[in-house]
């Protein structure tokens, strides 16, 4: 079952299609599968306007999604292209553009187009995010010690309520040391010059463990240049970051463009009713079969009661309808969600339960046989 929103397609004479009580409340449609359904699929060989293929043969928005339909459409390219007569989108234009997006085996090992445009924006991505766990690190152990041992000093120099003695130190926010890093790289800056005007401040502080602090104008300029790399880095490979997706997306911007310039080709050449439609991954418009299959799906354990599910795209599907059973406490499956990606986590699970898991690929036509039920203990 879906909100209905008519601009995107639906009719008023959908027999699926149910208003809502009030006003406010939304249409719903229900979809294959839900109590009540009425197939509304035509009969074999009855041509359908062409708005209707156009609808049933929408290019996947989902990235993964995309990707897998592109790669049927290519096949299917190479079997039929000079058969139905392609001529500006064949196999010849769909692959480049799914090698950059996924990466070519033949390019130079180890280089960007080896790797493909979504795996190096990937790598970038984790650089930048360890960047910022590097620089978290550093601010939460060897600047903050630090600034602590200042902020005793300041204490013990200008009292317990902030005042223009604290202001003058760098506490200008208040008399704590403050949690943000820039504020912190802030404080470091001031704290050097302030000590390095007012040297009787200076002092040295037990610890316990290790050395004592030196809370010292020459260990904040000794901090930093350390401090400063962490920002400089993560500005950096952030730029990267930001660089490597603008880059990835304009190849699935590509590839979109490329799977739906195909389909729009395929309007021109194959009748509504012809079953080559499938041959290029995508539904016949007159009458629709079921997709296939998923053919394997798998859950892994997130811990506290979590299992992330991921399952293979199955041919023709436009959407997957996710069932789980608990042991114990369910009699059988129970539908969860209508899911449109290939990926879903489960929570609120019982650590050393056991649960079953079906995904049941579906389209306009109906849906397709259950996945192999996927069966494990909960993680805790």
């Amino acid at each position: 079952m879906r909100i209905v929103r008519f601009d995107q397609g639906f009719k008023f004479d959908d027999p699926n299609i149910y208003f809502g009580a009030t006003d406010d409340a939304p249409a719903y449609q229900l979809e294959p599968g839900d109590p009540g359904y009425k197939n509304t699929a035509p009969a074999t060989g009855a041509l359908q306007p062409h708005t209707r293929s156009k609808a049933m043969n929408e290019t996947p928005e989902n990235p993964k999604l995309l990707l897998a339909l592109a790669k049927v459409m290519c096949s299917g390219a190479t079997q039929l292209q000079d058969i139905i007569q392609l001529h500006h989108h064949r196999d010849t234009t769909l692959q480049p553009a799914i090698l950059k997006l996924e990466g070519d085996p033949a390019a130079a090992p180890g280089s960007n187009a080896n790797k493909g445009s979504q795996l190096v924006y990937k790598l970038c991505e984790d650089a930048a995010k360890n960047a910022r766990s590097a620089r978290k690190t550093l601010s939460d152990t060897t600047v903050k010690t630090l600034l602590e041992g200042y902020h005793d000093v300041i204490k013990r120099v200008h009292g317990r309520s902030h005042n223009t003695g604290w202001s003058a130190a760098g506490f200008t926010d208040g008399t704590s040391v403050p949690r943000e890093h820039p504020k912190r790289q802030s404080l470091l800056a001031t704290m050097r010059s302030y000590l390095a005007a007012n040297p009787a401040h200076e002092t040295t502080l037990p610890q316990p463990s290790g050395p004592a602090l030196a809370v010292t104008a020459a260990a904040a300029l000794a901090l930093m240049p350390t401090f400063q790399a962490a920002f400089d880095l993560v500005a950096q490979l952030e730029s990267d970051q930001e660089n490597c997706k603008n880059l990835r997306d304009a190849d699935l911007t590509a590839l979109s463009d490329e799977v739906s310039g195909t389909t729009a080709e395929l309007r021109q050449l194959l009748a509504a009713d012809d079953p080559r439609w499938e041959t290029f991954g995508l539904n016949i418009p007159a009458h629709p079969n079921v997709p296939l299959a998923v053919a394997s799906a798998t859950l892994t354990s997130l811990g506290e009661g979590r299992e992330a599910l991921s399952w293979l795209p199955a041919v023709r599907a436009t959407y997957y309808r996710l069932f789980l059973k608990v042991h114990g406490v369910d009699d059988d499956f129970r539908f969860i969600k209508r899911d449109e990606d290939l990926d879903h986590t489960f929570t609120g699970l019982t650590p050393g339960s056991t649960i079953s898991v079906q995904v049941i690929a579906a389209n306009a036509g109906g849906e397709a046989a259950p996945s192999p039920t996927v069966t494990k203990v909960v993680g805790a």
